[in-house]
């Protein structure tokens, strides 16, 4: 258990738990022996898209453990349910970006929970779970996902990459960096602009950290180009594509004044001009603050 204060789990959450139960059981569009098999709700669709453009990420912090309990909750009710299975994958990886500054073991908890469930909304593609199953690795299996998966493969790619992150130090861990950059470049071949273009920010922070002489794709110009893609899918205005590029690539090039100008960019940019990422945003923006305050330690 995490040390720390305590999460009440109040009424009035617990209203809201069975009251989108219910939803979920009105909304389900059909059932097998096995249980059930499409949720088909779009209030929960809507739940999930309002806590991500919650207009404080701090106060999204606070709640979202809460907020996970109802969602994973639901989730199990269906658990052959690829789109539940992909939210959950998705708010794990949110909250984990969240907390892991102060708290990164907790971070690691999640990411690892977000992957797991990530893991399970693939392997509802059946070729995908036989072949696991049979003992073959994710990057070549990522063929027989088509592109209904592309978001599954990007929140279950990012949280493996966002563990490892946390991780460097064991090779052990990095073993699992092949399965995260495969399930992240198949889900933008399929959907390049998916979430405001997250999983080419997250390639721009891999190529950054991979020598270019080891001929996987990486080093400083592939990573710049990468960023500049995933920049120009918002206009700018997803502002976590900048700290990325500011922690990963100004790090790595030693470029003090870059790594200055991108966050100083995120500290004076509205939250708001992201339509449905206003929590992202905020969240980039305490990032920010958090990155420049140990910019002595990055440089």
């Amino acid at each position: 258990m995490r040390k720390g204060k305590t999460r009440s789990f109040p009424k009035v959450r617990m209203a809201v738990l069975l009251s989108l139960v219910a939803l979920l059981a009105v909304g389900c569009a059909s059932t097998t022996r096995s249980g059930i098999k499409s949720v088909g709700s779009p209030v929960v669709d809507t739940f999930v898209e309002k806590l991500m453009d919650s207009k404080s990420a701090e106060l999204l912090k606070d709640g979202m453990a809460g907020n996970l309990i109802m969602l994973t909750g639901m989730a199990e009710l269906a658990p052959e349910n690829r789109l539940g299975l992909q939210q959950c994958a998705m708010l794990y990886a949110s909250y984990g970006m969240m907390v892991e500054d102060e708290d990164p073991e907790y971070a690691k908890v999640l990411y690892a929970i977000g992957k797991d469930y990530g893991l399970r909304a693939l392997k509802t593609n059946r070729a995908f779970r036989i072949g696991l199953a049979q003992g073959k690795k994710i990057p070549e299996l990522v063929d027989e996902l088509g592109e209904e998966y592309a978001a599954a493969m990007c929140w279950t790619g990012l949280n493996i990459g966002l563990l490892i992150l946390h991780q460097m130090e064991d090779p052990m861990a990095l073993m699992a960096l092949p399965d995260s950059v495969s399930l992240i470049q198949k889900s933008v071949e399929y959907d390049p602009d998916y979430y405001h273009g997250v999983g080419k920010a997250y390639l721009g922070a891999y190529y950054a950290m991979v020598p270019e002489f080891l001929g996987l794709g990486g080093g400083p110009e592939a990573s710049a180009k990468m960023f500049e893609e995933a920049r120009r899918i918002t206009g700018g205005k997803f502002l976590m594509v900048d700290v990325f590029e500011a922690r990963y690539l100004a790090t790595y090039m030693d470029d003090a004044e870059k790594f200055d100008r991108l966050l100083n960019r995120v500290m004076t940019t509205p939250n708001e001009v992201l339509p449905g990422g206003t929590a992202m945003n905020d969240l980039a923006k305490m990032k920010a603050k958090y990155y420049l305050s140990i910019k002595d330690q990055l440089f």
